[in-house]
């Protein structure tokens, strides 16, 4: 079994700590939303948050080290408290799906930089995979956003035409 460094171990850790925040706002979203289509979208998506982190503790393990005892660490992450901030109760599907992909987007941007400052090849590989996985995640979401977009629109269409509205 070959050990990862020090440094891999703390972008792991690092990484642990925003899949965790990422899971925080989807659930804080959850909460807020009625529409059962988007509660099923948030709750995939905390699934996956959690799968992450799941894989993050792996590979921190599989390199023969403990997990701290804190599920927080000190690093500069993602400024997301506007999205906490944010009251969603009356936010569409697409609406919400969009706020999802920016919050994707952060991740997957702070993942970038984190690899592009990153000497150590092992870091370098951690977060060229989180990066992968948010670019999935965005990929997905955006399939999503595209479908009930359309959805929305072609709903509201068919009310414009109704004979209600053109009475």
């Amino acid at each position: 079994m070959e050990s990862i460094s020090p440094d891999a171990v703390h972008a792991l850790l690092m990484a642990r700590q925003n899949e965790l925040d990422t899971v925080r706002i989807y659930r804080h979203m959850l909460k807020q939303v009625r529409n059962s289509k988007t509660k099923e979208i948030l709750q995939q998506l905390i699934d996956e948050e959690h799968n992450h982190v799941k894989r993050i503790d792996e590979k921190i393990k599989y390199g023969g080290n403990e997990l701290p005892l804190s599920d927080e660490i000190e690093v500069d992450l993602p400024e997301r408290e506007k999205l906490m901030e944010m009251e969603l109760d009356n936010c569409s599907v697409s609406e919400l799906i969009h706020l999802a992909i920016e919050n994707e987007k952060i991740s997957r941007d702070f993942y970038q930089a984190q690899h592009d400052r990153a000497e150590d090849e092992q870091v370098r590989k951690v977060f060229n995979w989180l990066v992968d996985q948010e670019m999935q995640h965005i990929d997905h979401l955006e399939s999503e956003y595209l479908a009930h977009r359309d959805y929305e629109e072609v709903r509201m269409s068919d009310r414009d035409e109704s004979p209600e509205a053109n009475a």
